[in-house]
C-alpha cells in the first residue's frame, strides 16, 4: 500500500488538493518553468451567523526553488512579515491585521527580535539538553502503550501524544489537559478542513476565546505564584520594561501551544508513515541507530510539517530574476525548496543517511523556528524508542490527509505495531 500522487495540473493554493496527496509534480513543473512564478487564489467559501461569504484572493508568486527561498528569507526589509502577516489569506480589516501582528510570526524587525528574546533561552541546545531524559521517557511510554495496543492511530497513538507531553510539562499544566491543546490546535490549522472547521468563522472565533481564557488563567495563577515553567516566564516577562500585555501573553501562549505540537505532530506522524511504506530504509535504521540523527533532517526534509509561509513586497523589487511589485504576496514554499533538484540528488526519494542536507524544514533568516532544537530531540526520541519494533510497522488502512496548504498534516494513520 502506497500513498496516492497527484498529476502535475494540481492547484497548489487550494486546501482540498492536499486532502488527497502533496502536489510534488506540480512543485517540480512551477519551479522547472520558473523559480518565481504568478499564482492564481480559488474562491474560498467562509461561513458565520451573519451568512456565507466567499473569499477571493489578490494571487500571489510562489518562491520554490531552494535558492529564492533563502535569498527571500534574508531579505526581511524587502518580504515583510508584517505588512499583511505570514498566511496566505489576507486579514478581513485593520482590526484583524492589528491583531494577527501581535504574533511573533507576523511582526518584522525590530518588535520580533525583542519579543522573540523573551523565550530564547528556553530553546536554546543547551537549556533543550535537560530536557533530554524526560522526552525520552515520555517517548519510551507512548510507545510502549502502542505497542500493547497493536492496532493504533498512528497520529493520536503517536505522533500527537509525545509532543504534547511535553509541551503540557514545559507550559506547567496539568498533562490531563493536552488534549485541549490537540482540539484548540485541530481546529485553528485544520480551519479549512471539513472535520475541524470548514470554513466555519465561528468556530475558529469560538476556539480562539477558549484557548485565550484558559492561557489568562494560567497568568493570573503564575503572576501570582511563579514557577519554573515557560508560562510563568511568560506572564511575567517584561519587553522594554513593560510587562506583556494579556493579549500579547494569550497570543504568544497560543502561538508555542500550536507550533510545539501541530508541526512536531505531523512530522512524526508523515515520518512513521515514510518507514512504513520504505522497508529497506527501516532496515537501514533498525541495523545502524548511528542513522538516527540524520534520519530525523532527512524526514524533516521529505515532510516539511509547514510547507510555506507568506511575506509581502515592502518596495518594487525583484526574485530570482522576477520583478515583483510593492504590495505583492510572496509564498515561500518550503515544500517545493525541500524537492529541488539543484540541492538534493534524488530528492524524491527518501535516503535516512542523506549528507549533506540543507533542508529548509525549519525555515531560514530572522524567523528561524525557535522550537527546532526541541523539535529534533522529540524526533530522535521517538525513533529510538520505535527502532526496536520498526520491522514488524504495518499499515492496516488509508491515511487520512488534512486539508490544508498550510500544514503538511495526517489527521489518521491507521498502523499495526507490534513488539
Amino acid at each position: 500500500m502506497t500513498t496516492p500522487a497527484l498529476d502535475d495540473r494540481a492547484d497548489i493554493a487550494h486546501p482540498a488538493t492536499f486532502g488527497h496527496a502533496m502536489p510534488y509534480a506540480t512543485f517540480a513543473r512551477l519551479r522547472r518553468e520558473a523559480p518565481v512564478r504568478w499564482t492564481p487564489e480559488p474562491d474560498l467559501p467562509r461561513h458565520s451567523s451573519a451568512g456565507r461569504t466567499v473569499h477571493r484572493g489578490s494571487g500571489y508568486w510562489a518562491v520554490l526553488s531552494h535558492a529564492a527561498v533563502i535569498e527571500a528569507s534574508r531579505r526581511p526589509e524587502d518580504f515583510s512579515s508584517a505588512a499583511r502577516g505570514a498566511f496566505l489569506v489576507d486579514p478581513a480589516t485593520r482590526a484583524d491585521l492589528d491583531q494577527a501582528r501581535q504574533l511573533l510570526i507576523n511582526m518584522d524587525a525590530p518588535h520580533h527580535s525583542r519579543i522573540r528574546r523573551v523565550v530564547t533561552s528556553v530553546f536554546t541546545p543547551r537549556a533543550v539538553a535537560r530536557l533530554t531524559d524526560t522526552v525520552h521517557a515520555h517517548a519510551r511510554d507512548v510507545v510502549a502503550a502502542a505497542v500493547a495496543k497493536g492496532e493504533i492511530d498512528a497520529v493520536a497513538d503517536l505522533a500527537a501524544e509525545l509532543p504534547l507531553l511535553v509541551i503540557a510539562d514545559l507550559l506547567g499544566m496539568p498533562r490531563g489537559d493536552r488534549h485541549l491543546l490537540y482540539r484548540w490546535s485541530n481546529h485553528l490549522v485544520g480551519f479549512d478542513d471539513p472535520e475541524f472547521g470548514g470554513g466555519d468563522v465561528e468556530i475558529y472565533r469560538r476556539t480562539f476565546a477558549e484557548a485565550f481564557q484558559y492561557a489568562l488563567g494560567m497568568a493570573v495563577r503564575r503572576r501570582a505564584a511563579p514557577g519554573e515553567d515557560l508560562v510563568s516566564l511568560l506572564a511575567n516577562a517584561e519587553v522594554e520594561g513593560r510587562r506583556l500585555s494579556d493579549r500579547e501573553f494569550c497570543n504568544f501562549w497560543l502561538l508555542l501551544v500550536v507550533a510545539g505540537n501541530e508541526t512536531t505532530r505531523h512530522l512524526l506522524a508523515n515520518g512513521i508513515l515514510a518507514l512504513a511504506e520504505r522497508p529497506d530504509q527501516r532496515r537501514r535504521l533498525v541495523e545502524d541507530p548511528g542513522l538516527i540523527g540524520s534520519a530525523v533532517e532527512e524526514l524533516l526534509r521529505w515532510v516539511t510539517p509547514i510547507m510555506q509561509f507568506r511575506r509581502t513586497a515592502t518596495r518594487d523589487t525583484e526574485l530570482a530574476g522576477q520583478p515583483i511589485a510593492a504590495g505583492d504576496k510572496v509564498v515561500l514554499y518550503y515544500a517545493a525548496a525541500n524537492r529541488d533538484p539543484a540541492v538534493f540528488a534524488e530528492p524524491d526519494e527518501v535516503d535516512l543517511g542523506r549528507d549533506p542536507n540543507p533542508h529548509l524544514a525549519f525555515g531560514i533568516g530572522p524567523h528561524f523556528c525557535l522550537g527546532a532544537n526541541l523539535a529534533r530531540l522529540e524526533a530522535r526520541a521517538l525513533l529510538t524508542a520505535l527502532r526496536p519494533h520498526l520491522a514488524n510497522v504495518e499499515l492496516r488502512g488509508v491515511p487520512t490527509r488534512l486539508e490544508s496548504n498550510f500544514v503538511n498534516g495526517l489527521k489518521a494513520l491507521p498502523v499495526r505495531l507490534a513488539s
